[in-house]
């Protein structure tokens, strides 16, 4: 039955003494959420309802007994809705005394009767009978100092909720345009569906399992109590109702204790309440994009209760209905026929690959991507990729096919491969193609992925069909932590399974880390594999997602991937692939003693000295146009940043030459010399000395370096070139011996 307000209070109303405390006003995170949220329903309608007197709002429904006295007048025992009952009654109370209503329209109040505890009763009885003065800042200080207030009141968790409450409210009515919210309020626009439990079936039992004495109903008891409500077909909530306390949450269990992460100190139950709403969120959350429902996005995770409107929106759909609940049945079948499915479907460890799993490359070792879902391990929730995984496991699941593991990897390639093109915005169509790929293993349809992804997706399917016994290869070189699905490095043709296997020999995913230097010194002696980024140049560092970056298209330039690092990476696997007994460092020796017969140019001192690689995080440099040796080494990405001179650095950091120094924001290397200072900085042909004192005539040491030749009349100390513009010999060599000659004077 559709009642307002006042019309529920003209009989009275009793919140039985089993019940819960008044728990609105509770100041723990979610229930500030919730207090928030309701408070600014009711006041957002009051000014709407000022400016539409027809306007109504409905609260939901409420449940409860009623119970006829000897007088036979009839009281409403509410065991669901006291919490709203409660809000409305301080709001009523506090507008009818801040305007001054008289005591004969708010004869209502009365009826509204507080049995929890005797301090609650007495709150309310002499709280009716209270006229405030307002002379206190706020209402609740007012009330805490009339005499009435009992100190020991102050450890009554209703009464303190109440005085929250009372105070926002308060908050909430100064900020009002309205010139009389009682006007707005007194015939009372606020409905609710009232349901007599006798009437409507409802059993004691339910009563019993929505309020444990002493028990706040948890997030998991409104939703079973709501949500059977937002279904209208009688077989559709007769297949919640029998699943939600049955299949269903066993699964659920079962997964929870199969796990063994439990302590003794855990309430199971609950973990395995809170892990099934994680789910259903889960699945809202993906229905909400995929229809892209108005505020989908606040949805993700969230709260049962804070989303009611939403799921009503949602789930008044069958067909929704049949996404969640089919979701759900599959994963009762898997647990039952197939319980090895997750072990057997993905891996972490690099030495545990095999043909049928894919590896995954998310944080943490669970490739259990559902129980992710329900536990949330380490506070962390399924980011999009997983999100889209577990979606096509799930959507595999309803309907198994012989062609999933292939489709799992392929989506797995994509996902991890899409980090840019994974947003809000797409993600519900992100989703589709997912669920579609899944059903009808058609390529086609994937439009948001990142398009190279796309097409090598495509070149590969074509590839294997043609070449199948380079599948385990293929696989195997997808599953490197450097590379994550994306093999653009390597031609799918001609040689594709020995380079990959020497690919792997070489570039190890934890060698290629923690011996960076020797590898990237291999990929030099090949040639320049170096990729352009803006104004920068990047030569990876031994971070592994910029490994990552560099090694998997586009990289940080699609041309210099294609046309350098992928030509020199080739023409190294080849080598070793021709050349069997050849080391990495014999490679390396021989191509550093050939650069001692010949010209030096820039490869050759990244080569010979590794400070040229140190404390470059991004691997970024900035070269001069033209010249191989004015180069700064960035420590990030910006010159706001620390950035260095590497042959300046190599010189202050090898120690070899004393009173050096040399600042970390782009600085000059300074030399002193019998209390004489010159500093000293990289030029195309050499370095250029120049004055490091306040008196330039004072500095005898540069006039010194003129008159024996050292440096020229600019400043410039000349190192010996060959026409085109490149050291014939080792300028890092010469300056530090011209350094020790003079410091030895």
């Amino acid at each position: 039955m559709r009642n307002n307000y006042i019309e529920i209070l003209n009989n009275k109303v009793e919140i039985p003494i089993i019940q819960r405390d008044y728990a609105q006003g509770r100041t723990d995170n979610k229930t500030n959420k919730i207090r928030k949220d309701f408070l600014d329903v009711l006041f957002d309608f009051i000014s709407k309802k000022e400016l539409y007197p027809e306007i109504e709002i409905e609260l939901d429904f409420i449940y409860g007994f009623n119970e006829e006295e000897s007088n036979n007048q009839i009281t409403f025992v509410p065991i669901d809705g006291q919490q709203r009952l409660t809000t409305l009654w301080l709001l009523y109370w506090f507008v009818s005394v801040k305007e001054g209503i008289s005591d004969g329209e708010v004869t209502f109040l009365a009826n509204f009767m507080y049995e929890t505890r005797h301090s609650t009763t007495e709150f309310y009885r002499n709280l009716i009978q209270f006229k405030p003065e307002f002379s206190h800042e706020h209402i609740n200080e007012e009330i805490t100092n009339q005499p009435w207030y009992f100190e020991t009141w102050d450890f009554d968790p209703s009464i303190q909720a109440m005085l929250v409450v009372l105070k926002d409210i308060e908050l909430r009515y100064k900020g009002l345009n309205v010139k009389s919210v009682w006007n707005v309020i007194e015939n009372s626009p606020f409905y609710f569906y009232k349901l007599d439990m006798e009437k409507v079936g409802l059993t004691d039992d339910l009563y019993i399992k929505m309020n444990s004495r002493g028990k706040p109903l948890t997030e998991f008891e409104y939703f079973k109590a709501g949500f059977s409500e937002i279904i209208s077909e009688p077989e559709q909530r007769k297949r919640f109702e029998l699943s939600i306390d049955g299949t269903w949450t066993d699964a659920i269990w079962h997964i929870i204790i199969e796990s063994g992460s439990l302590t003794e100190d855990d309430d199971i139950a609950l973990i395995v309440d809170n892990s099934f709403l994680n789910f259903f969120n889960f699945i809202t959350s993906v229905i909400s994009f995929k229809k892209d429902l108005k505020d989908k996005s606040d949805f993700r995770y969230s709260n049962t209760i804070e989303s009611a409107e939403l799921l009503k929106t949602i789930y008044k759909n069958t067909e929704n209905q049949n996404f969640l609940f089919d979701a759900l049945d599959a994963i009762c079948r898997q647990e039952r026929e197939n319980p090895a499915f997750w072990n057997e479907l993905f891996y972490f460890r690099k030495d545990d690959f095999t043909t049928t799993k894919t590896r995954l490359f998310f944080p943490g070792e669970e490739t259990n991507l559902l129980k992710r879902c329900l536990r949330f391990a380490d506070n962390r929730v399924l980011s999009f990729p997983e999100q889209i995984l577990l979606l096509a496991c799930l959507t595999h699941l309803k309907n198994p096919n012989d062609l999933f593991n292939d489709q799992i990897r392929t989506l797995r390639n994509l996902v991890v491969n899409s980090e840019n093109e994974l947003r809000e915005s797409n993600l519900g169509n992100s989703f589709e193609e997912a669920e579609h790929f899944i059903k009808n293993n058609d390529l086609e349809i994937f439009k948001t992925f990142k398009t190279d992804q796309i097409q090598e997706e495509k070149s590969k399917k074509e590839y294997i069909y043609h070449v199948t016994t380079s599948k385990k290869n293929l696989q195997k070189l997808e599953d490197s932590d450097i590379l994550r699905g994306s093999i653009s490095l390597f031609p799918l043709a001609g040689d594709f399974k020995n380079r990959a296997n020497k690919f792997l020999e070489i570039f190890d995913e934890n060698d290629i880390i923690s011996d960076f230097n020797t590898k990237s010194n291999l990929l030099l002696s090949f040639g320049d594999y170096s990729q352009s980024d803006g104004t920068l140049t990047n030569l990876m560092s031994n971070k592994g997602r910029v490994v990552r970056n560099f090694l998997t298209t586009p990289g940080y330039n699609k041309s210099d991937f294609q046309e350098k690092t992928r030509t020199v990476i080739l023409q190294c696997l080849d080598f070793f692939i021709a050349n069997q007994s050849a080391s990495i460092q014999q490679k390396t020796d021989e191509v550093l003693f050939d650069y001692s017969k010949s010209p030096k140019d820039w490869k050759y001192y990244f080569m010979k000295y590794s400070s040229f690689r140190e404390n470059c995080n991004q691997g970024y440099y900035s070269f001069l146009k033209g010249t191989d040796y004015c180069i700064w080494k960035m420590k990030e990405r910006q010159f706001n940043g620390w950035h260095w001179d590497p042959f300046l650095r190599e010189v202050k950091n090898s120690k070899r030459i004393k009173n050096v120094s040399l600042d970390n924001y782009g600085a000059k290397l300074g030399f002193s010399h019998n209390r004489k200072k010159i500093l000293i900085f990289s030029v195309p042909n050499g370095f250029l000395f120049e004055n490091g004192m306040s008196d330039r005539s004072a500095n005898t040491l540069l006039d010194d370096l003129q008159l024996n030749g050292t440096i020229n009349k600019d400043g410039l100390y000349f190192i010996p070139q060959t026409n085109d513009g490149n050291d014939l010999e080792d300028r890092i060599k010469l300056l530090e011996q011209t350094l020790s000659e003079i410091g030895q004077k």
